[in-house]
């Protein structure tokens, strides 16, 4: 009996370091956002502390491997949300939701679109990076697998409306 509760243990351990391997969040941290991009197999992660709000924890986005993660922004964790902003747009069978930052002349912006109402719809993930002298800038796809979290939406009550962003004037607010 022992044996079966320390292998039913052990296996546990295994899946959640699997999950935490798949993506660039530790395991102390919580899964925000996680998925692996089509067009490089690259990761995108957006790590928080387990007690963020609005005022205390953090929030970070990171990009990259497993082994080499490539950007985290930002550096410090110390009022972190502050530096991202979000946007969320709704209509009957469609609704968006974008969380964006900007890190040296580049912006980022993951975003969460579902056409077709919650029920029946197709929901994509994406992220898009632009820089100021391409305004149009590059969409990369997320792979739709087990890997993928999304919870961004829960950042409304967390992060500050981008009204200078903002899909349609007055969506966030």
């Amino acid at each position: 009996m022992l044996k079966y509760k320390i292998a039913s243990m052990l296996a546990a351990l295994a899946v959640i370091d699997t999950a935490h391997a798949a993506g660039l969040c530790s395991a102390n941290e919580t899964i925000v956002f996680n998925c692996e991009l089509k067009e490089n197999h690259k990761i995108v992660s957006m790590c928080s502390s387990k007690d963020l709000t609005d005022k205390k924890g953090f929030l970070q986005y990171r990009y990259g491997l497993p082994n080499k993660v490539e950007l985290t922004f930002p550096k410090s964790r110390e009022n972190s949300q502050a530096q991202f902003g979000y946007d969320e747009y709704s209509r009957p069978d469609l609704s968006t939701f974008v969380v964006g930052f900007n890190n040296a002349n580049y912006r980022y912006e993951i975003s969460e679109t579902t056409e077709g109402g919650e029920d029946v719809g197709v929901t994509t993930r994406s992220l898009l990076v632009s820089s100021e002298a391409n305004k149009r800038g590059l969409k990369l796809t997320c792979l739709d697998n087990k890997n993928t979290v999304s919870n961004i939406s829960t950042l409304d009550h967390v992060l500050n409306c981008d009204k200078k962003r903002a899909i349609v004037e007055g969506a966030c607010d």
